[in-house]
């Protein structure tokens, strides 16, 4: 139960870390986890934690100090799909291509952030003078 002096970015920090553990403790227990559960666990946490990025004037939800989030080392295809700007499709096809190493955890399927951003560093920009000269021809 909540007490007055809570506030709303309290509680939702609170119903993250409460509905991640129960869909953990499903996973562990070899329960399936309904897909409207695993998205509203997904979509609070990442809630979250925009809302710990944030900076500005205080809101309604308190300030960005006022959630106490670490920051993730695992992540999901579709949480790396959508941090890349690309389908999960494309982040499956760099997997299989061994471009981006997952790793398994109990079962479930993650990618490292580590990865996640070597992967990106590695890429080399186009050379904007070359592409444009070779569209021509």
């Amino acid at each position: 139960m909540t007490t007055p002096e809570e506030t709303p970015a309290e509680v939702l920090t609170h119903l993250a870390l409460a509905i991640n553990r129960y869909v953990r403790q499903l996973r562990k227990d070899g329960l399936p986890v309904p897909s409207i559960l695993d998205e509203l666990a997904t979509f609070l946490t990442l809630y979250v934690r925009t809302r710990q990025a944030a900076t500005g004037v205080d809101g309604d939800y308190g300030t960005p100090q006022d959630v106490p989030v670490m920051p993730r080392l695992l992540i999901t295809k579709a949480e790396a799909a959508d941090q890349l700007g690309v389908s999960v499709r494309t982040v499956e096809r760099l997997i299989a291509a061994g471009r981006l190493p997952l790793v398994h955890v109990e079962g479930a399927a993650r990618l490292r952030v580590a990865d996640l951003e070597a992967y990106v560093d590695a890429l080399v920009p186009l050379d904007t003078d070359q592409s444009e000269h070779e569209t021509e021809v």
